[in-house]
């Protein structure tokens, strides 16, 4: 008789192993899936941040990010570092939003005329006498100071109201908000005053913006490591 024993083990062991390709292929096939849902979740969220919303007659509001979080932890699995990323935003920003970086622009400008022109006039106020030598002294002022560089050591704590100005100024042009933030939270008196609100959404802005971009870089990092069968 012919033994068809190893025939039959070799049948078995073929098939044990299409069955283990299929298996690994439907597991990267959803690993694939769950990584294009975590980066169009988040390339919603950093959307939301950059490009806020309108209303019904065009003006830009902020746009509550509740929504697109919610969608990046489930996308996420509860990945560790997507939830710590997470928890670090506002719950303003979730709840409220924040102001899109075109709107800081234009505010920017508006606030830097107003402190320009109250320079001279500390926190307590002054008098009317004081607040037109201000207006004056910045009619007198050059509008431009010149922008320091990256690599110069500077103690801004040292630098006078126009100067702070002007170099936010250039920060903001060149899309530096965190820069534009160093700077601005240097003034004092009267200036610092007429800054806070902006100083605030500034910063709400700037701690939202950078973590969804690190949520985006994760979520691109993980979608590449998908297609070579990496657990991120």
């Amino acid at each position: 008789m012919v033994d068809h024993k190893p025939s039959a083990i070799f049948g078995k062991t073929a098939m044990s192993q299409e069955l283990f390709v299929f298996v690994a292929r439907a597991e990267a096939e959803k690993r694939g899936r769950k990584a294009q849902e975590l980066w169009l979740a988040c390339q919603a969220l950093v959307s939301a941040v950059v490009q806020g919303q309108t209303t019904e007659d065009g003006s830009p509001i902020p746009k509550p990010l509740a929504n697109e979080l919610t969608a990046i932890r489930e996308a996420g699995d509860n990945h560790p570092f997507v939830n710590s990323v997470i928890d670090t935003i506002p719950e303003e920003a979730s709840w409220g939003g924040v102001s899109t970086p075109d709107e800081m622009l234009e505010r920017f400008r508006h606030v830097r005329k107003i402190c320009r022109r109250v320079a001279m006039v500390d926190e307590t106020g002054g008098t009317l006498f004081q607040y037109l030598l201000s207006f004056i002294q910045s009619a007198l002022v050059g509008s431009r100071s010149r922008a320091f560089g990256d690599d110069e050591d500077i103690d801004l704590s040292q630098l006078n109201t126009f100067v702070l100005l002007d170099n936010a100024s250039h920060a903001i042009d060149r899309g530096d908000l965190e820069q534009a933030i160093k700077y601005m939270n240097q003034l004092k008196g009267q200036p610092r005053r007429v800054a806070a609100d902006w100083l605030k959404d500034a910063r709400l802005l700037l701690e939202t913006k950078q973590a969804a971009e690190a949520l985006l870089s994760h979520s691109a990092a993980n979608g590449l490591g998908s297609l070579f069968g990496i657990s991120g």
